[in-house]
């Protein structure tokens, strides 16, 4: 038998930074009968506008925890959500509404959540090899 040695490959390169996660939070009816809670993080993939609205694409990752704080579970979905452009000293920066999330077969209540704007201003810009970076959008200051 022949054995080829292949040279591992590089770690791909992503296009969001490792700490360019967006903590979440939320509460969900525990198999206990109890309130739990959803401690977790979305990784932002694309930020999309619309005229119909804004929305937030991404991963959202969690653990839910029962009321005593045992682990019920840890679960990722691929979701997006509406958002709202919010005005602010800088500029304009995306805040997820309120919404429901499906994670292991419970319904989670996720709470609104402010999103970085220069993180969506990357997600804006796409991600993908092949594709411009650059976006028609810029951060502007409110006049």
């Amino acid at each position: 038998m022949t054995v080829i040695a292949f040279r591992p490959r590089p770690p791909a390169a992503s296009s969001h930074p490792a700490g360019a996660h967006v903590p979440i939070a939320g509460t969900f009816a525990s198999p206990s009968g109890r309130t739990g809670c959803l401690e977790g993080s979305l990784r932002v993939h694309r930020l999309v506008i619309v005229p119909r609205g804004v929305f937030v694409t991404g991963v959202f990752t969690g653990e839910l925890r029962d009321a005593d704080g045992s682990l019920v579970g840890v679960d990722s979905r691929r979701a997006t959500a509406a958002a709202d452009l919010v005005r602010e000293r800088s500029g304009f920066a995306p805040v997820l509404r309120p919404f429901r999330l499906d994670l292991m077969g419970l319904t989670v209540d996720v709470d609104a959540t402010r999103i970085d704007p220069q993180l969506a201003l990357d997600a804006l810009g796409g991600g993908r090899s092949g594709r411009p970076r650059s976006s028609g959008l810029r951060m502007v200051p409110p006049s």
